[in-house]
């Protein structure tokens, strides 16, 4: 690509068919139209990575899809090619910047990387790439509300343990979700925090904010970035 080629980030877009407007380059562009065969054969090299885990607990299965975070950000860059999933609403609620929370996901064998359309069924593992954007920040708490309306504690799983190491920027956090057959949709909470945050101090206030209540004054005055991503679920999931 040259200077005047759209950017990495731009033709993984128009890849995934989320934004057409480099067609009209592409076309006439080998330099880009090399890249993107490129991007389409690296991610078909990757799929056989994506292998699901035996499920040995409700959702997570730790460990899985360790080469991946580590090749992908080596081969592509990582920055550049993680889309960001959004939810229907503004995500940020804590003060100070963004916590973003970068979902990649595998069905059946097939890898994608979540944009503001996709969905989630039974069966899909994720993962969650994170960016570090706060000197101080230094642990994230994941956890999930489906519609149960019941709190799954994704990082870490032991109700009684803290927040885990926040990830470098572009890279995800060990280990993978494994979504199960409860009915969605499914409302991830991510807190990235400068201390650890513990499930036996937090959990209730993770599942409120999950449901769309707002974090206590506590958290959001202690250097505490909490992001909501809503995911529905595919067609017979929902209640």
């Amino acid at each position: 690509m040259t200077k005047h080629c759209p950017s990495s980030f731009a033709l993984d877009a128009f890849r995934l068919g989320l934004d057409r407007a480099p067609a009209t380059h592409v076309s006439g562009c080998s330099r880009c139209t090399g890249w993107l065969a490129a991007q389409e054969q690296l991610e078909a090299e990757m799929a056989p990575l994506w292998v699901p885990a035996p499920p040995t607990s409700r959702r997570t299965a730790r460990g899985f899809w360790r080469y991946l975070g580590l090749a992908l950000p080596v081969a592509v860059g990582a920055a550049t090619l993680f889309l960001i999933a959004r939810p229907r609403a503004p995500t940020e609620i804590a003060k100070g910047p963004a916590a973003l929370a970068k979902i990649a996901r595998a069905r059946a064998g097939v890898v994608s990387w979540l944009s503001p359309t996709d969905d989630l069924a039974p069966n899909d593992a994720i993962r969650i790439f994170m960016n570090r954007q706060d000197r101080s920040d230094r642990y994230v708490l994941v956890g999930s509300v489906d519609g149960s309306q019941q709190l799954a504690r994704f990082y870490p799983t032991d109700g009684q343990g803290c927040s885990v190491p926040l990830p470098a920027a572009g890279e995800a956090i060990d280990g993978s979700i494994l979504i199960d057959e409860a009915p969605g949709p499914e409302r991830l909470v991510v807190l990235v925090s400068h201390q650890p945050l513990c499930w036996p101090t937090v959990g209730d206030a993770v599942r409120r904010f999950a449901l769309g209540a707002p974090l206590p004054e506590e958290l959001l005055s202690n250097g505490v970035h909490a992001t909501r991503v809503v995911l529905p679920k595919r067609p017979g999931t929902d209640r």
